[in-house]
C-alpha cells in the first residue's frame, strides 16, 4: 500500500531514531488511555488532535485490548461497538496522525490469559491469543509510516527467560465482585515469538519493547536477552518510571541505552497530597518532575507521559477541557511547548 507522507517512516540506527529522509527524530508525547477499558470512546480522536496541536506532541501512545480488537468484550455484542468498529476507530487515529506527520504507538495493554472475553485486563505477560492480535494488527498496519508497535504494556513477575522465550505463567487474580482470589495458569509465547510473528507479516515498523517489573527493568536485556529484530526497522526499548520506583534510573537503563533507543513509555506524578495504591512517592512533584525531565534530556531519551485522560492517573489533565494538572501536566505542557 502506498501511503501519504511515507518520508516520515522511522528506523533506528545505534541508539537514535531517524526518518526516511535521514533526519534524527526525538519522539515526545503522551499516552491517551481509554480504548483498553471501553470499546467506543467518542472523545479520543479530539484528545489526540488537541495533544498534537496544543501541547506540541509528535507521538501518542494508544493502549488497546486484544479482546475488544476482535469484538469479544461483553459490551461488543451491539454492532455499533463491534470489533470492526473498534479497529476502524484506531485506523482513524493512525491516519489523523499520519496527516499531521506524527506517530502512534499501538500498545497492547490488556489481554485475557488465553480466555477470549474473560479476565480482560493487565496481566503478567502476553498470552497465545496475543499472537493472533499481533498477526492481525501487523497485517493491518504493515509499514504504515505513522505506526509503531508496542508489543506488551508492562511485563512482570516472570523470569527473563520466560519474558524472552515464553513459558507457563501463574497469576493470582482477585474478583472485584466476590473478593475471592483464584489461581490461573496460562502459556505465554514470549516477546521474541511475538516479534517474529510481526516480521513474518512483512511489517517493518519499529517495535517498542518493555522490560520487567511492570516495564521498569531493562538491566538484563544486554545479558543474553536482547530481542532479535530479524529484518525490521529496529527496536526501541521501553522503561516505565514512576515516583515509587528506585531513583537510580541509570542502573536499569544505561547499558541498553548505549546500544538502543530508549523511550520512557510511562511516567508521572499523582501530586503531593496523593497516596497512590502503587506505593509511596519518594519525592514531591516539583522535585521529581524536574529530576526526571533533566534525566530524559541528559540521555536524549524519547517519552510518552501517562496520561492525557482525566480518569487515568497520574493525570496530565483535570478534565476534557484539557486543563493541565498543576503537579504534572503543567510541566509536560511547558516542556513540549519549548521543543
Amino acid at each position: 500500500m502506498n501511503y501519504k507522507n511515507e518520508n516520515i517512516m522511522l528506523h533506528t540506527k545505534g541508539n537514535r531514531v531517524f526518518n526516511a529522509s535521514g533526519e534524527n527524530v526525538r519522539l515526545l508525547g503522551v499516552n491517551r488511555a481509554g480504548l483498553e477499558w471501553e470499546s467506543k470512546d467518542r472523545l479520543i480522536l479530539d484528545s489526540v488532535k488537541y495533544a498534537c496541536d496544543e501541547w506540541n506532541c509528535n507521538i501518542i501512545r494508544i493502549p488497546v485490548a486484544q479482546d475488544r480488537w476482535f469484538g469479544f468484550a461483553p459490551e461488543q455484542q451491539n454492532d455499533d461497538i463491534s470489533g470492526e468498529k473498534y479497529r476502524e476507530l484506531v485506523d482513524e487515529i493512525a491516519n489523523a496522525l499520519l496527516e499531521k506527520e506524527k506517530y502512534m504507538i499501538l500498545d497492547l495493554h490488556w489481554n485475557d490469559m488465553n480466555e477470549w472475553g474473560n479476565n480482560i485486563g493487565q496481566h503478567a505477560m502476553p498470552d497465545m491469543n496475543s499472537l493472533l492480535f499481533w498477526k492481525d494488527a501487523a497485517k493491518r498496519y504493515k509499514n504504515h509510516p505513522a505506526v509503531l508497535f508496542g508489543i506488551y504494556n508492562e511485563p512482570h513477575s516472570v523470569s527473563w527467560d520466560v519474558w524472552k522465550n515464553g513459558g507457563e505463567v501463574v497469576e493470582n487474580v482477585r474478583n472485584r465482585q466476590t473478593k475471592e482470589t483464584k489461581e490461573y495458569k496460562y502459556l505465554a509465547p514470549g516477546i521474541q515469538k511475538i516479534a517474529d510473528i510481526i516480521r513474518a507479516q512483512g511489517a517493518e515498523n519499529i517495535l517498542i519493547i518493555g522490560g520487567l517489573d511492570w516495564g521498569f527493568f531493562l538491566d538484563e536485556v544486554c545479558n543474553g536477552y536482547e530481542i532479535d529484530d530479524r529484518g525490521g526497522n529496529g527496536i526501541i526499548y521501553d522503561s516505565h518510571v514512576y515516583p515509587w520506583k528506585p531513583l537510580d534510573w541509570d542502573k536499569y537503563t544505561a547499558d541498553v541505552g548505549a546500544k538502543y533507543p530508549i523511550i520512557i513509555g510511562e511516567f508521572g506524578h499523582y501530586g503531593d497530597a496523593a497516596d497512590p495504591r502503587e506505593g509511596k512517592q519518594v519525592l514531591k512533584s516539583d522535585e521529581w518532575m524536574k529530576r526526571i525531565l533533566d534525566w530524559i534530556d541528559e540521555h536524549q531519551y524519547n517519552f510518552t507521559a501517562w496520561d492525557f485522560h482525566p480518569s487515568a492517573g497520574p493525570c496530565l489533565i483535570k478534565n476534557f477541557d484539557n486543563e493541565p494538572t498543576e503537579y504534572f501536566g503543567v510541566y509536560i505542557k511547558e516542556y513540549l511547548g519549548k521543543r
